[in-house]
């Protein structure tokens, strides 16, 4: 039986059990929120040719949630969240998010657009301050500069793609959480129907996996005044072979864990994924692929809560193979600092400093620089 048969069984039962007798006379709520940012960066680099140093970026998202209650307690509606989230100047507005869900004794059951399960759940270092560390907006400042594929990829590999999924998360117990979510392909979304086992490559790595699954949980609790988490995730799939050429790919195969401990208002975490050869072109294909660089990526940090004020300070180590034809790996380095202070509720200032260091497997691309990041947060 396949997995996406086992799961899709598990879901219905779950909310067959769930909604036995559901009968809701309650109209629908409609929940309204959202999240808005305005950044300036300025950025010295050593590969700043044709390059300004300095740039404005903002977004503006809106989270929209109708949600009803049957008489027995089963809870269920729909998410869509939208925004300015394009890279580019089309001025556009997509959506990240649109899916519908039922909580209840049995879970959450979830189905459409989301991201997967350790994108969503998992533990990394601390970012609650400046414009999210090792998980913010320095990748974006990088300008001409390429670097390894897990620099903005820490959890499992492509958890934070987002696609039609359909979701379970087990109810809390004992400070435990586990979820299974399952995606066909991971290069179709929405009304979208792709049956391809082949996709269009990203130079020697594949362009899209299908029959994605993602397993995992996590763990919260508390010991006197000492707070304890942590996650651990893993991912697979089958590979799409190349849609232009004879070229073969090696399959997802991705493990994330996390840990955190809190104390007052420290917090300290770190996390470590590893996805080995995952997407990599097979050297039975590509014969001059010699390079076979593991993917991996670690965080590590600290952050303090005092009043208002939150301060922190991370490190990132992530690398991958780079071109695979070249010897040799990327890498890329990051030390980050920063804070933010909440002027009133839902609105925050942070500033941000980051410094780089990207190694490469190819001449001329190797690039060191620091990133300065001052940023303005509302949410509602």
């Amino acid at each position: 039986m396949s997995r996406f048969a086992l799961l899709l069984g598990a879901a219905t039962v779950a909310l067959a059990s769930g909604s036995a007798m559901a009968q809701s006379k309650s109209k629908f709520d409609i929940i309204v929120g959202g999240d808005a940012y305005f950044e300036a960066g300025f950025v010295g680099q050593d590969r700043d040719a044709g390059l300004r140093s300095t740039d404005f970026r903002n977004r503006l998202r809106l989270v929209v949630t109708p949600i009803a209650k049957a008489d027995n307690g089963l809870e269920y509606g729909a998410r869509i969240r939208f925004g300015t989230d394009t890279p580019n100047a089309n001025r556009a507005t997509v959506a990240d998010r649109a899916y519908i869900f039922a909580n209840g004794s049995f879970g959450t059951v979830s189905a459409g657009m989301q991201n997967g399960l350790s994108d969503e759940y998992a533990i990394i270092a601390p970012s609650d301050w400046g414009t999210g560390g090792v998980d913010g907006s320095f990748p974006a400042y990088f300008g001409n500069t390429s670097s390894p594929g897990t620099t903005g990829n820490l959890r499992t590999l492509i958890s934070g793609n987002s696609s039609t999924r359909l979701t379970y998360l087990t109810p809390k117990f004992s400070g435990f959480q586990f979820g299974v979510t399952y995606q066909p392909n991971s290069d179709s979304v929405n009304t979208d129907i792709n049956r391809l086992k082949t996709a269009a490559p990203n130079g020697n790595i594949t362009g899209a996996y299908r029959d994605v699954f993602e397993v995992g949980g996590n763990y919260a609790g508390a010991f006197g005044d000492v707070t304890l988490g942590a996650s651990l995730y893993y991912s697979g799939g089958k590979s799409k072979n190349s849609s232009t050429s004879t070229a073969t790919y090696e399959d997802l195969s991705s493990t994330m864990a996390g840990l955190s401990v809190g104390y007052g208002g420290l917090k300290v975490a770190g996390s470590y994924a590893w996805s080995g050869d995952s997407g990599y072109v097979k050297r039975s294909s590509l014969a001059t692929a010699t390079s076979r660089e593991k993917q991996s990526v670690w965080t590590v940090g600290a952050q303090y809560t005092f009043g208002a004020t939150t301060i922190g300070a991370a490190y990132l180590d992530a690398q991958d193979a780079g071109s695979l034809t070249a010897a040799g790996k990327a890498k890329t380095e990051l030390i980050t600092l920063g804070a933010r202070y909440v002027i009133a509720p839902g609105f925050s200032v942070g500033p941000e400093f980051n410094h780089f260091k990207i190694t490469s497997d190819v001449a001329g691309a190797n690039d060191k620089g620091n990133i300065f990041i001052a940023r303005t947060d509302l949410a509602f």
